[in-house]
Order: C-alpha cells, then sequence, then structure tokens
C-alpha cells in the first residue's frame, strides 16, 4: 500500500486521512480514486493537479480555503495545493506526470449545449447535458475522463435512432476514460443527461 503524508492534514485532523491505494481507473494519463485518495499534499511524486467530483454533499478544508460542494461540482487542486481528505462520496481524478503524447481525433467540432467549468493550459472541465429525446450535432472530443450522474441511454442518431438494447447506458456514480471521437449523440432517457467530463486539452 502507498502511503503519503500529508503534513497538513496531519496539523488538522488525522482522523481524516484515509489512504486506500486502490484505484478504480487507472491508465498511463490519470489515476481515479473513490471516497479517497493516493495523496493529498502540494507535491507527490509523479502527480501534478487532482479534480475532486461531488457525489454528494462535501466540505473540503484545504489550502484554498474551505470549500462546499454539492452533487455535482468539482474542486481543482494545481500541483502545490492541498487538501485535506474529505468525507463522502466524490472521485478524485489525479493527472500522471510525462503521460504519453495525447491522441486527437480525426476532426475539431465543439460541442455544443455544454457548460464550462474549469479550463487551464492542461485539461478543461464541463456539465455535459443534454435534454430528454435532445440531440447533440455532429462534434469531437479529446481524450477524457467521464463521471456519470445521471442513468440515461445515450444513442449516435446517425446510426441508431432508436438506440440499441442494453448499449450507450449511463450508470450513475461511475467513470470511464475516453478515447477520442467524432459523433453525434441523442439522449434516450426520460430525464436530463448530465455528467461531468474532464478533458485534455489539444493543439487544434
Amino acid at each position: 500500500m502507498f502511503v503519503c503524508k500529508n503534513s497538513f492534514a496531519f496539523q488538522t485532523n488525522p482522523d481524516l486521512l484515509r489512504i486506500n491505494d486502490t484505484a478504480v481507473l487507472e491508465n498511463d494519463y490519470i489515476k481515479v480514486y473513490r471516497n479517497t485518495a493516493v495523496c493529498t499534499n502540494a507535491f507527490t511524486a509523479n502527480y501534478g493537479s487532482r479534480v475532486i467530483v461531488a457525489l454528494g454533499k462535501l466540505k473540503i478544508k484545504s489550502s484554498k480555503g474551505n470549500l462546499k460542494l454539492k452533487r455535482g461540482n468539482i474542486a481543482v487542486f494545481k500541483e502545490g495545493e492541498s487538501y485535506i481528505l474529505p468525507k463522502g462520496e466524490f472521485f478524485e481524478v489525479a493527472f500522471k506526470k510525462n503521460y504519453p503524447l495525447l491522441k486527437k481525433p480525426e476532426q475539431w467540432i465543439e460541442p455544443l449545449k455544454n457548460t464550462m467549468v474549469y479550463e487551464d493550459e492542461q485539461f478543461r472541465v464541463f456539465e455535459e447535458r443534454l435534454s430528454p429525446g435532445d440531440d447533440r450535432e455532429l462534434h469531437s472530443h479529446a481524450q477524457r475522463v467521464v463521471v456519470r450522474l445521471n442513468e440515461v441511454q445515450l444513442t449516435d442518431p446517425r446510426f441508431y435512432p432508436n438506440g440499441q438494447p442494453s448499449t450507450g447506458i449511463q450508470v450513475p456514480n461511475t467513470v470511464r476514460f475516453a478515447e477520442p471521437v467524432v459523433h453525434a449523440v441523442r439522449n434516450l432517457g426520460k430525464i436530463p443527461l448530465f455528467n461531468i467530463v474532464i478533458e485534455f486539452k489539444i493543439q487544434q
């Protein structure tokens, strides 16, 4: 088990440091934990920025101050910023350093109907929303982490306008890493699509 001592956490409340080195998702680019973290200190070897995605109400004590999040809110911690591991339901997405060259989609068409909530030189975070029965026209994505919050079924209306059985299901409180794509999307569900997408920035 990997344990990283966090001086900020130990000075404040050691009971809040709950390290469990079991990732729910990992590849050469990112490592994702649920309800725990690799390390919450300002400088962790081989890791840079971290993004907390709240799955419920969450309070975070950090070097940036006390933060209050609700389901679907995010908190971004750059290298040099620290926080105490909060109690509650959340994902932590930790960006690895020196990751491989990013892949690109065949063409770039900016997706519409989303709400941008954070952007810097490395990645951007947006709320991916789509009303029931609505379409998102042809658009592109770079490599990205997708946190699913609502249970809906998605399809590419160019090929399967009414969907296919047991495909395209967005299971709430799950996370996946997606490769570049150019596609269109239709929400076949009865409630709005709601995902948090953490997408790498690429040069167009």
